[in-house]
């Protein structure tokens, strides 16, 4: 494919790039401003030649695709470029939803927690030597092939673009979902809670009918969306598993007698439990997640 990237500043817009370069798509990109810890992989990864800004003589016929950025605006000269010239632009969580919609999708949402749950998930696969694919919102934080059956999917609730403001994480239709929790918050995007938290509403409903939802049973909000759902989907509740603390170092309860763990507090706890109903569901069988888990920082 040939794809231009309005927006390529953006981590996860460059982190797919790069992932697209790697595999052997021609890659273009552009932006007003790039991190300078980006400038240097961008110059050797040849995604971009002209310096910051915005080019339109970058958009022609040739493209096959335009992925448009969440910051992006609609005034911006080489999107009004593409749809002159009526190539076809979509936002970032569409393109990745389309480059992965043959795998089985693991989606892990939530406020405040989801990014501890799936390095904890990632953690695990890599420890088993287990091959699954990802795209997290962190440095080099995609990683895409045509062979792995599982994608893990950190997904925010940041509008997908200017062109469609549906959260991004209503996007990725989910086979496999976790929601960890439900924080609102004064200064955020959305004007009100029950306007932030009817977003939650329609990602558990866009879960493929037959999949699972695993949730987050202490936390209110959490637990009353999922369950107030019709979705035809299998709901699977998780709560912080029962451990003991000494001397400042925690000991997980488990069926092979106390186990001792790097992390401590709830909330991290909480996300270790949520964590292994995936890894299980992903392949990963009781011993092999302990035996990880118990080496995550």
């Amino acid at each position: 494919m040939q794809v231009h990237f309005i927006g390529l500043g953006e981590m996860e817009m460059f982190n797919l790039a790069v992932s697209l370069h790697k595999n052997g798509d021609t890659v273009t990109g552009s932006d007003e401003l790039f991190d300078e810890s980006l400038k240097a992989i961008m110059q050797d990864q040849g995604l971009t030649s002209s310096g910051a800004g915005w080019f339109s003589d970058k958009i022609s016929p040739d493209l096959d695709i335009v992925v448009l950025g969440t910051t992006v605006k609609q005034d911006n000269l080489e999107l009004l470029k593409a749809q002159e010239l009526g190539l076809r632009v979509v936002a970032y969580p569409d393109f990745l939803f389309e480059l992965n919609k043959l795998k089985t999708r693991v989606v892990v949402a939530g406020s405040q927690n989801r990014s501890e749950v799936v390095s904890m998930i990632l953690h695990v696969m890599e420890y088993n030597d287990i091959e699954v694919d990802y795209a997290v919102s962190v440095p080099n934080g995609i990683h895409l092939t045509d062979t792995n059956d599982f994608v893990v999917i950190e997904a925010d609730d940041t509008p997908s673009s200017v062109l469609d403001t549906a959260p991004k994480f209503h996007k990725y239709q989910p086979n496999i979902a976790l929601l960890s929790d439900i924080q609102f918050e004064e200064n955020s995007l959305y004007t009100n809670f029950e306007t932030y938290t009817e977003q939650y509403d329609i990602f558990v409903d866009s879960i493929v009918k037959g999949g699972s939802i695993t949730y987050n049973d202490e936390d209110a909000e959490v637990k009353m969306r999922v369950e107030a759902s019709e979705n035809p989907i299998r709901k699977l509740p998780y709560v912080v598993p029962e451990y003991i603390e000494e001397d400042g170092q925690v000991f997980l309860d488990t069926p092979d007698g106390e186990m001792p763990l790097e992390i401590s507090g709830k909330t991290a706890l909480g996300n270790l439990a949520g964590a292994k109903w995936i890894c299980q569901q992903m392949g990963v069988d009781e011993v092999e997640f302990y035996e990880a888990i118990a080496v995550f920082k």
